[in-house]
C-alpha cells in the first residue's frame, strides 16, 4: 500500500510539473522573439521585418531563437539564446555569429 501511495504521488507530481512550467513557455516564447529581433535588427543595422523568425526551442533556464537575415544578398542563420532570470526577466545572453563586427567590417 506504501509503495502505491508513493508510486501515485510521484506521478500526480510528474504529471502536475510540466503543465505549470507549459504556461509561462508560451508567454517567454514570443518575449523572447521579440526581444532577439529587435537586438538582431540594431546590431545588423537592419529593420525589424528583415529579420525572419524560424523556430525556437524552449528549455528550462534558455529559450533558443533561430532567425534567418538576408543581408548583401547573403542568408545569415543567426542563433540567439535568452535566459531566464529568477525574477522572470529575459535577457539577451548571446548572439550567434556576431552581427556587431560583420557591420563594422563594411
Amino acid at each position: 500500500m506504501r509503495e502505491f501511495m508513493i508510486s501515485a504521488l510521484a506521478l500526480g507530481a510528474f504529471l502536475l510539473v510540466p503543465g505549470v512550467a507549459a504556461a509561462d513557455d508560451a508567454a517567454d516564447r514570443t518575449a523572447a522573439i521579440q526581444l532577439c529581433r529587435g537586438e538582431i535588427a540594431s546590431q545588423a543595422g537592419l529593420d525589424a521585418d528583415q529579420v525572419r523568425f524560424d523556430h525556437v526551442r524552449v528549455r528550462p533556464r534558455i529559450v533558443r531563437t533561430h532567425f534567418d537575415v538576408w543581408r548583401d544578398g547573403q542568408l545569415t542563420n543567426v542563433v540567439c539564446d535568452v535566459t531566464r532570470a529568477r525574477a522572470g526577466e529575459l535577457t539577451v545572453a548571446a548572439i550567434t555569429p556576431a552581427l556587431l563586427t560583420a557591420t563594422a567590417a563594411r
